[in-house]
């Protein structure tokens, strides 16, 4: 007997489930194609977001960037990339350069010479950028360089000044004036005590308390009569009336640097103070006289004057020389908390307040910051080379006024 089975059943089982298989394969395909197609969409909106960001506002910077300037209370003028590059002639005349840009001279339309900052590395210098516009654009001092206007449009960054024509204190040391003759005592004490009134407008003065951070002659500009104006605030840092100190990242030009930087001290106005002391030890040309080690040791023998280089002429009777020095040992002090505020200094720069015998620094301190600021050099944390003693002539050439660093 036998029973017939149809194949067509069977026939129909199989392409069922190789259908089956099929759709599944197929949506497999697609939801992987769509996973895929998503994460490129979110990528390119993130990619959108990012370039709308950087692109500029109406020839301007980026939102966030504009945002923040317009907020800046007496914010100065804002110049179009256009405008400055015009003013300088296509950026033809070179000032000089630093660490974040080229200075160029320049002059507006009101006939008025500027020199002006053209940032390099705009990333990089952003917040540097940002402080100069902040701080210097809202205050106003004689002692304080004045900032003309600026420009934040695409890609360019770039600060206008007034122009200095004496340029920096650095270009003077060991340098002569236009009639061939050294910066005589007089205008250097008056350098000294203009620097001190700056500094004293920032640390008291403003409505936040300003330290600036890097005081060294190249940051001291000159104008036509030799008066003192601090400049470049890209390194500044702003504090409350409430704050008396403030952790920060180490800042600055080694040679200037107060202790308290090297140790990882919280530092404050005070260390400011102790720049300006480096930066104005009077003895300038003398080689016999390695600041501050020797200056305490004719201090202690009463014999401050032999600080001084010789061949400067000084009446008997100008006792502004040795209030000067004097004023400076306090300055330079390692306990910060001895060092006088900059409105003190000025007062004894002008001969309101009397000057005290400042104490005799630890030489072991001092041989121990050298060795600090030596080892920081050998760890590639300065392109200049660490001195090994206080004394040595390596470390006077950095914190003695003597010629460009």
């Amino acid at each position: 007997m036998y029973i017939k089975i149809s194949r067509d059943g069977a026939g129909k089982g199989k392409n069922r489930g190789s259908l089956g298989r099929v759709i599944a394969i197929v949506l497999i395909v697609l939801g992987t194609v769509a996973v895929i197609a998503g994460l490129l969409w979110t990528a390119l909106r993130i990619q959108r977001r990012k370039k709308s960001s950087e692109a500029p506002l109406d020839g301007g910077g980026s939102d966030e960037e504009d945002n923040y300037l317009e907020s800046i209370s007496g914010m100065p003028v804002r110049f179009t990339y256009s405008d400055l590059r015009q003013a300088t002639d296509d950026f033809l005349v070179k000032l000089g350069s630093g660490g974040f840009g080229t200075v160029y001279l320049g002059k507006l339309r009101d006939g008025s010479r500027v020199a002006v900052k053209k940032l390099e590395g705009v990333h990089q210098g952003t917040k540097e950028f940002r402080a100069e516009v902040s701080i210097i654009g809202s205050i106003h001092h004689i002692h304080l360089v004045r900032l003309r206007g600026f420009c934040a449009e695409g890609s360019h960054r770039l600060l206008a000044y007034e122009y200095m024509s004496n340029g920096s204190l650095d270009r003077w040391i060991f340098r002569r004036d236009k009639e061939g003759h050294q910066l005589d005592w007089e205008k250097r004490f008056n350098i000294a005590l203009g620097t001190a009134k700056g500094l004293a407008y920032l640390h008291e003065d403003c409505e936040s308390k300003i330290v600036h951070c890097d005081i060294k002659p190249e940051n001291v500009l000159l104008d036509d009569n030799f008066e003192a104006k601090v400049s470049d605030f890209g390194l500044a840092k702003m504090m409350t009336r409430e704050q008396s100190h403030v952790f920060t990242t180490l800042r600055g030009t080694r040679g200037y640097l107060a202790p308290e930087w090297i140790t990882n001290y919280a530092i404050s106005e005070k260390s400011d103070v102790y720049s300006f002391g480096m930066n104005f030890d009077p003895s300038e040309t003398s080689e016999k006289a390695h600041f501050p080690s020797y200056a305490f040791k004719m201090m202690e023998e009463g014999k401050l004057r032999e600080v001084l280089d010789s061949t400067l002429l000084l009446s008997d009777k100008d006792d502004s020389v040795e209030t000067t020095i004097k004023v400076a040992l306090w300055c330079i002090q390692e306990d910060m908390t001895l060092r006088p505020s900059m409105a003190k200094v000025v007062q004894m720069l002008e001969g309101l307040t009397d000057v005290p015998q400042p104490p005799t620094s630890s030489q072991m301190g001092f041989r121990l910051y050298a060795n600090l600021i030596k080892t920081m050099s050998e760890e590639g944390s300065s392109a200049a080379s660490g001195p090994s003693d206080w004394n040595s002539e390596a470390l006077l050439s950095a914190v003695r006024l003597s010629g460009p660093r």
